[in-house]
């Protein structure tokens, strides 16, 4: 192989070695998880909120908890709501339950019904089972919102 040859293999190499924008997402995802664990959630709320802005969703829904809760951060729902959203829309199940959840109680965002059961209508179809259950209850007890 000549010189240029092994240059090009070990470029490539490289390439294939270096983490990616979603692989670095999880690793902050992980990294923050680490710190909620061990109650650091000053550090945890930084390294979520970063790893999520990079687009793991895993750390959008955590970081939308923890802001729901009120855990490390004074308690808000809208921002509880935004980064909730954001996650469903990257399609995690329970983010995709919570928003659900969220527009049925109107907690963070202007209660709707209807985008209450589109959320977790796409939660039950994706096979989330509490999504499930509560669909079947909001559907009963609303009947106006029925097929």
């Amino acid at each position: 192989m000549t010189r240029r040859g092994r240059l090009t293999a070990a470029g490539l190499c490289l390439l294939c070695a270096a983490p990616t924008a979603a692989t670095m997402a999880e690793t902050g995802y992980e990294r923050g998880l680490s710190a909620y664990r061990h109650g650091d959630y000053g550090s945890a709320l930084a390294l979520l909120k970063a790893s999520a802005e990079k687009g793991s969703a895993r750390a959008g829904y955590l970081l939308g908890t923890l802001y729901r809760q009120g855990i490390g951060v004074e308690a808000d729902e809208y921002e509880s709501f935004y980064w909730c959203r954001r996650a469903a829309e990257q399609g995690l199940l329970e983010a995709q339950f919570q928003v659900g959840l969220m527009y049925l109680d109107g907690e963070g965002v202007t209660e709707n019904r209807a985008r209450a059961i589109e959320w977790l209508w796409a939660a039950a179809d994706n096979g989330y089972p509490q999504a499930t259950e509560v669909l079947q209850y909001v559907l009963t007890h609303q009947p106006e919102y029925g097929c």
